[in-house]
């Protein structure tokens, strides 16, 4: 089955590859709404289309009055997302009421393993948990109460013989065996786990099923799952894409709160696995085996967008990374058209006309000899041998005013390649430019799927995970300079400049979305939303609060 989706995916990078290749201009107003991104390394037509602004999101909505207004929907108003997050919601309070029914049945929060296979209940509530998580793309409101260890829900004991977080490219087992079925118990602990100081906990979890399941010992055969009835709808391609988002959700949430990587006295602050650069390599690791083990999800895509931005610790260059970043974009907005996900239709739309605006179409604008000014779509990847090969056929996009002028550019972007010119440098009088009417037209496409959400209140998401709704939004605005009709923009900033995150996160007890969280006064680590959230946790938190130094 990996084998399949792995081979379903050369076959679509090979197909954009060559859709890359091509170099004939095409208008970007055809049939498909998104024709312009399958086009997106050539130049497109100057029609302009007028960017919508629709209010900003109210990024302090209680999570429990987001879920009745979803629920609240008429049939007729929902779409493919909202039935999505429905049925998520649905799941849920099939697991609240499984647990209502087992009452205290187990006398701790922590039970052997072997027990809890036993109990059809639990393993029940266990595969809603995968299923209601992935449902809703971890987008998802829950009682705190549903989450933490208890005796009517308790954790398997096993977990907490996991106290080692090694790196993903070093990983070792540390539990003797494991089975299908204990992987999807596990697995769904490590979901439970979210929020300081359980990120650490999770991430450990995660990294010991990743570690069981790349070594495939003799115990751990997902063909298994089959033989019992509720289990029988999950397989290897569905659990280690969920894996995956477990622990690139629990990695990027160390790798944003440095604080929060030791929280507990034994785990010591040189730990390599809590490196920023070890966290961010898992999280590239874990995003590609998402494009491996569900191709037609745009998840696997926007996660690695994600970690090429962030270039303080990834080693890309600057303006390297904006070209990437915003291809990654476009194939994750095409990716989600097709799933009809208007999270990542938003999301990845905002962050794609950011990447646009920072020069992710690598267009470079400057003066030929003559005094005529010409417009190159550069590839970075282009070689000098790849030309001669080619018969000395250039393969640059090329904007002139004659003939002539588009020759004399040629010539100059032919000699950069025979005398190695390193692709991102800048000779004097050129300059890196924007085609505004493209951003506004993927702005816009954008700004329509964050409409739908917003008729339920979950375009909150949209602006708290994406990094590009503000500088997207200034840009058209004419922050940068005005917009003028059928004239290139120069583009405000060239490439990444270092970490970049908006820096919106959860309360760490109700799980809320909020950028202005408060830090526990004592020990500055965990943060809350609210006075209640706060007393709410101290009773857990207690233990763990030590006076900050």
């Amino acid at each position: 089955m990996g084998r399949k989706n792995k081979a379903k995916t050369n076959r679509r990078l090979e197909a954009a590859a060559a859709a890359a290749a091509g170099a004939t201009p095409a208008a970007a107003n055809g049939d498909d709404d998104l024709s312009y991104l399958k086009q997106r390394r050539q130049l497109v037509d100057r029609e302009s289309e007028t960017p919508i602004f629709p209010p900003k999101p109210n990024m302090c909505l209680d999570p429990s009055a987001i879920q009745r207004k979803l629920l609240s929907l008429p049939p007729t108003k929902r779409s493919a997302t909202a039935e999505r997050l429905i049925r998520a919601n649905v799941m849920m309070m099939e697991i609240e009421k499984l647990q209502a029914d087992r009452e205290e049945r187990y006398d701790d929060g922590h039970v052997e393993i072997d027990v809890l296979k036993m109990d059809h209940s639990y393993i029940r509530e266990c595969v809603l948990w995968i299923k209601a998580f992935i449902s809703s793309n971890f987008r998802l409101g829950f009682k705190s109460s549903t989450i933490v260890a208890s005796k009517c829900s308790p954790l398997p004991l096993q977990s907490l013989h996991i106290t080692q977080l090694f790196p993903l490219t070093e990983n070792e087992t540390q539990l003797m065996n494991l089975d299908a079925l204990s992987f999807v118990i596990m697995l769904a602990a490590a979901m439970r786990l979210g929020g300081a100081p359980h990120e650490r906990f999770s991430l450990q979890i995660v990294h010991e099923l990743h570690a069981h399941a790349e070594r495939m010992h003799d115990c751990l055969d997902f063909h298994d799952l089959q033989s019992h009835e509720e289990t029988r709808d999950l397989d290897e391609p569905y659990l280690r894409f969920a894996l995956a988002w477990v622990g690139i959700k629990r990695a990027r949430a160390m790798y944003r709160n440095e604080d929060k990587r030791t929280m507990m006295p034994f785990h010591r602050g040189d730990d390599d696995a809590i490196q920023s650069k070890s966290l961010l390599r898992s999280i590239e690791l874990f995003a590609r085996e998402q494009c491996q083990y569900n191709p037609d999800s745009p998840v696997g895509l926007w996660n690695l967008g994600w970690f090429t931005t962030q270039v303080k610790h990834n080693g890309k260059q600057r303006w390297e990374a904006a070209v990437e970043f915003y291809n990654l974009m476009s194939d994750c907005c095409l990716l989600a058209n097709e799933a009809d996900d208007d999270f990542y239709r938003a999301e990845a739309g905002v962050e794609c006309a950011m990447g646009l605006i920072l020069g992710g179409k690598p267009i470079v604008g400057y003066s030929v000899e003559s005094g005529a000014k010409v417009q190159v779509l550069r590839d970075f990847d282009l070689t000098w041998e790849a030309c001669q090969s080619n018969g000395g056929d250039l393969q640059m996009p090329i904007g002139a005013p004659s003939t002539a002028a588009a020759h004399e550019a040629s010539v100059k972007e032919m000699n950069r390649l025979k005398e190695n010119v390193t692709s991102t440098l800048l000779e004097p009088g050129e300059t890196v430019i924007v085609p505004h009417w493209e951003v506004s037209r993927i702005w816009n496409f954008a700004m329509q799927a964050f409409m739908r959400l917003e008729i339920f209140d979950h375009g909150s998401y949209v602006y708290g995970e994406s990094i590009g709704w503000d500088i997207g939004e200034a840009f058209l605005k004419g922050k940068y300079g005005q917009l003028a009709p059928n004239r290139y923009n120069t583009c405000p900033q060239v490439g990444f400049k270092g970490t970049r995150d908006k820096g919106s996160f959860s309360c760490d007890f109700c799980g809320k979305i909020d950028s202005n969280l408060q830090n526990c006064a004592r020990c500055k680590k965990t943060q809350y939303c609210s006075r209640k959230c706060q007393k709410d946790a101290w009773k857990t938190h207690k233990p763990l609060c030590v006076t900050a130094n």
